[in-house]
């Protein structure tokens, strides 16, 4: 899949070669790497996308030859670090890019692969000039996409497969008109200030439960406190039906990976917290409120940075 690039930090490098815990932490840490931008990961069958803001990752996605979806980004992360195939790419552009990319992944379009063979190009970009047609114009060509992008009927824009250049108005009709081309037409774009919980903020939640839970074993004992567990959990579920990705292993450590932004998240496992330490208190009165307490104030600067406070009933 060639895809709108933009600077590249990495390109077509081996898997093998990267350990792509250091690349995401370069994103963080050094100014050259804070990009708006992806990270491309090509497998044989499969192309995984994290998009990148500012250096930090808010979005996952996979593209096969049949499907287009979002997925955790975690998912992406840790089938990178186990793959034994593939290469990876890293790319600064423009927020548009990502925010096309991403659109073709989450919206459906109005008009959905179109063959000029019958149509005249110039006519067609006449029309959408007339119109004040606002979106974009998703342009393929066997594994080439590219975004010709509308404001009121002007071209803001319009991103090439491969390349970081915008193409003139000029150049648009003969990308239109190249053998075996389709295009889609999406009358909106995708908002994407909604983002993914961090793989980061995920694993600090299970970390912090994982302690809960086996705090509670202490005094009461595995099987009542798994059981309550699992109970509590399934309540929580009924509203949140994301927590079922959070699993429990045999040796109670808590692991998962969610596709959720991260507010909601928090409040998730803030109305897990009060219905686990509330059921315990049933064997243990005020002592289940103490233990919790204790496990969550190692983390309550974090946590109140994620208003997690806000929403349970644990206060710190």
């Amino acid at each position: 899949m060639r895809l709108p690039r933009g600077k590249p930090l990495l390109e077509n490098t081996r898997l093998e070669f990267i350990n792509l815990d250091n690349v995401l932490s370069a994103a963080k840490r050094e100014r050259a790497h804070r990009i708006t931008g992806y990270i491309s990961i090509v497998y044989p069958d499969t192309v995984e996308l994290v998009f990148l803001r500012h250096g930090e990752p808010f979005h996952a996605g996979r593209i096969t030859r049949t499907e287009r979806k979002i997925v955790p980004i975690s998912e992406v992360i840790d089938r990178a670090k186990k793959a034994t195939t593939g290469f990876v790419s890293e790319y600064a552009t423009d927020d548009i890019i990502i925010n096309l990319i991403i659109s073709t992944i989450t919206i459906e379009p109005i008009k959905a692969n179109v063959n000029f063979t019958r149509l005249q190009p110039k006519v067609f970009i006449e029309r959408l000039k007339t119109t004040k047609f606002n979106g974009f114009i998703w342009v393929r060509r066997g594994i080439e996409e590219s975004y010709i992008h509308f404001e009121s009927g002007t071209i803001a824009g319009c991103y090439i497969a491969g390349s970081g250049k915008k193409l003139t108005d000029d150049a648009i009709v003969p990308l239109l008109t190249k053998p075996d081309t389709t295009l889609s037409i999406f009358d909106r774009i995708a908002d994407t200030t909604t983002v993914q919980a961090t793989p980061a903020q995920v694993d600090m939640f299970c970390k912090i439960y994982s302690q809960l839970l086996k705090s509670y074993v202490q005094p009461l004992g595995e099987s009542l406190v798994l059981k309550t567990f699992m109970l509590t959990k399934s309540t929580v579920k009924n509203e949140y039906p994301f927590i079922d990705q959070i699993k429990i292993e045999s040796d109670l450590t808590m692991s998962g990976s969610v596709v959720v932004e991260p507010k909601v998240f928090v409040q998730a496992m803030a109305k897990w917290l009060d219905l686990i330490y509330e059921s315990l208190a049933t064997f243990l009165g005020k002592e289940s409120e103490v233990i919790a307490k204790k496990v969550f104030n190692d983390y309550r600067f974090a946590l109140k940075s994620m208003h997690f406070f806000d929403y349970t009933k644990l206060k710190m």
